[in-house]
């Protein structure tokens, strides 16, 4: 029998398959696998040959059971199953053989990603997929003329049949836009679609893996999405499933579903007409987490875990919308436009020309002004969004969040509490960066909501695992990443009593990934901005002047990183901690002389490779010179 897909992870390319060891097996290892081989492998491997179709069949069914195993799945790979069930088992004369060989293919893509479904496409899967929709659609046609044509164990057959075929379509749609495509063209929406409308409960696998199926078709097709729309019954159909009020698997890959719609057709007319929203999604699956369990389920309720996933998967997505937010690498801190990319100098090639650091009298405030502008960024253009009332953002603030606080709250020490945990983080954290780039700071009702909100989250969710000093990377990395979106969002005005800050400096030398190294240098970047405690301001300038001072030495994201953070802290002389530190420390001098390192930093990267980073580390070597020039001036005037 097939199996439901595990929830994706979006931020994982699929083209780069699934992870595996590089360890090759002990002796120990092979001995065990070799004899796993010779007692359980091959001797179902050789009966899918036999003459006797109960034998056929019952070697496909072991072969099921045997692919739960990761050991087993592999072992049975090298014996070439696949092929074997593609080129044999799918036309047995058996239908039972038959049936079970498009389960076990469904389960080896599910299990084994990108490398094997890609395999089966490129070995006309959907040949044989595109006679089995034909063969389903006609019984369906001919169960509707005569619904007594088929016995109830033939119905039970023929839905199996069924959702193994479309499980593994499901699967398969996954792999890249090009298979999606493919598939898309088989015209199997109206079948689908079909089926769904079934309303008996004996379907409610079926109609969980058809939702699935439309989920990914969805994710990956815009024609898919247009021949969706360009029905009223299916789109009708889509909304009823989305507002029934028993959560489910299927009623959340409908929601997955209309999400991927409302994104496909952001901004037009169509989404309005059919009431495909994400605001009338997003109260759906917030309820959906207060109806499940907690804590998370234990590591054997997969189905609970899944749906878990894949709701806060959702919702991860929405929170996303108002604003493309950060990238996961070295971006986050110019989210909202902070660093105005000029094109002077953005090539690098020439930069080796310094900028002037001195200008006519009659010109220097209004030149120290345009600096600083392009330094720091002009705040006062931001448009006021207190009117946010019915809003996305408005529900995910106030509801949302205090119940994704709750779930965290409730997390156990399980497995599977951790991933639901790592999931709630990075909502959480799209959040953050939604309202760094749409709300203005000030007296606004939602973003006093938002200041209370994000000081819990704080204190739920960044200083206990500070203090625990975790060894989980993976989480340790959302909850730095999260750190950084709220400190970012309130400009750093969280208490760091417990030595918040040095533990990310901590965090920081004992990263093994710049990714992490720069979430910790954003952070820091922004828990210095906050006045009123110039020994933690000096703590911090240290810290990202010894980086910047380091040149080469230092990794170029968190270098850049440090450069932008130093441009946003002592960029006003009022501020109180500029004179104390900035100014006696000699920060201004040491900055000068660091021009160098930063340019030797900055060409090793490779433009061609990594045109992004390289326009933004250019950009900050431009933007330090302008703020050297800036600060030179500064007290000056």
């Amino acid at each position: 029998m097939g199996k439901a897909d595990k929830s994706r992870k979006k931020d994982v390319k699929k083209k780069n398959g699934r992870l595996t060891t590089s360890r090759p097996p002990n002796a120990a290892e092979k001995a065990a696998n070799n004899a796993l081989r010779e007692s359980k492998v091959l001797p179902v491997v050789k009966n899918l040959s036999s003459t006797s179709p109960k034998e056929r069949a019952e070697a496909v069914s072991a072969i099921n059971n045997l692919l739960q195993d990761a050991t087993c799945r592999q072992l049975l790979l090298r014996e070439r199953v696949v092929q074997k069930l593609m080129e044999e088992m799918l036309n047995d004369s058996s239908q039972e053989v038959i049936v079970y060989a498009w389960g076990a293919l469904r389960n080896i893509s599910v299990d084994e990603g990108y490398d094997q479904s890609i395999f089966m496409y490129r070995k006309n899967i959907l040949a044989p997929v595109a006679s089995a929709l034909q063969k389903i659609s006609s019984t369906l046609t001919s169960l509707r003329t005569n619904p007594g044509s088929l016995s109830s164990t033939e119905k039970k057959i023929l839905w199996l049949y069924t959702e193994n075929v479309i499980g593994l379509i499901a699967s398969l749609s996954e792999t890249s836009e090009d298979v999606a495509e493919a598939i898309v063209n088989l015209d199997i929406l109206p079948l689908l679609m079909e089926i769904l409308n079934e309303p008996s409960e004996k379907l409610e696998s079926l109609h969980e893996t058809i939702a699935q199926c439309l989920y990914a078709l969805t994710e990956e097709s815009d024609d898919f999405v247009e021949a969706i729309v360009s029905n009223g019954d299916y789109v009708s159909l889509l909304l009823k499933l989305r507002d029934q009020s028993t959560p489910s698997l299927k009623s959340l890959y409908t929601c997955a579903s209309l999400h991927n719609i409302s994104l496909a057709l952001k901004g037009t007319d169509v989404a309005t007409d059919h009431e495909i929203s994400d605001l009338n999604i997003v109260s759906i699956l917030t309820d959906f987490l207060r109806s499940t369990p907690n804590p998370p389920p234990t590591d054997d309720d997969q189905k609970s875990l899944i749906f878990k996933q894949l709701d806060l998967e959702i919702l991860a997505s929405i929170a996303t919308e108002a604003t493309d937010g950060p990238s996961d690498g070295a971006a986050g801190a110019d989210a909202d436009g902070d660093i105005d990319l000029m094109n002077e100098g953005a090539d690098g090639d020439d930069d080796e020309k310094d900028i002037p650091l001195a200008a006519a009298p009659d010109e220097l405030d209004e030149s120290v002004r345009a600096d600083m502008e392009m330094v720091v960024g002009d705040e006062s253009n931001q448009d006021s969004t207190d009117s946010t009332e019915g809003t996305v953002i408005h529900y995910l603030i106030t509801t949302t969040g205090p119940v994704l606080l709750s779930l965290i709250k409730s997390s156990s020490g399980s497995s599977s509490s951790l991933r639901i945990h790592i999931r709630a983080l990075s909502v959480l954290n799209n959040i953050a960066w939604t309202v760094d780039a749409t709300l203005t700071e000030g007296d606004s009702a939602l973003w006093q909501r938002w200041q209370k909100l994000s000081h819990d989250i704080w204190h739920t969710c960044v200083t206990p695992v500070l203090a625990a000093n975790t060894a989980d990377v993976e989480l340790a990395e959302a909850v730095t990443g999260l750190a950084w979106a709220i400190s970012k969002s309130v400009k750093g005005g969280f208490d760091v009593s417990q030595g918040e800050h040095r533990a990310f400096v901590s965090l920081y030398h004992a990263a093994n990934t710049d990714e992490l190294r720069t979430k910790c240098v954003g952070v820091l970047g922004c828990l210095g901005l906050a006045q009123g405690r110039v020994g933690v301001n000096q703590e911090i300038g240290v810290f990202l002047m010894t980086l910047v001072a380091a040149g080469a030495s230092t990794p170029t994201n968190p270098l850049v990183e440090a450069l932008n953070a130093i441009f946003d802290i002592y960029a006003d002389a009022e501020f109180d901690y500029d004179e104390p530190v900035f100014v006696k420390n000699a920060f201004l001098g040491h900055l000068s002389k660091a021009i160098s390192g930063v340019r030797s930093a900055i060409k090793k990267i490779d433009k061609n490779k990594f045109p992004e980073d390289r326009l933004r580390a250019d950009d900050a070597l431009l933007n330090l010179q302008r703020f050297i020039k800036y600060k030179k001036k500064e007290r000056e005037s």
